[in-house]
């Protein structure tokens, strides 16, 4: 389903910080994916949003390289 950037009602923001237990090198090397950016390694900014009823919007964009590196739509069930 795409979204157009008009019907994006932002009822509430939040910052998501990252603070995972991780217990091994494979943890660790999918937090630094998630979290890091892929040409620099600075740390992404994640923002969440509520789009509409049942879905929440995650960004995630790098301050430095002014890259967007994600943006999905998730069904909260």
């Amino acid at each position: 389903m795409k979204l157009e950037e008009n019907q994006s009602s932002t009822e509430s923001t939040s910052v998501v910080r990252h603070y995972e237990n991780t217990q091994n090198i494979f943890q660790k090397a999918f937090v630094a994916v998630q979290c890091n950016c892929a040409l620099c390694a600075t740390d992404l900014v994640i923002t969440v949003s509520t789009v509409t009823n049942g879905e929440i919007k995650e960004e995630a964009y790098c301050p430095q390289c002014d890259l967007r590196m994600r943006s999905k739509v998730h069904t909260v069930q």
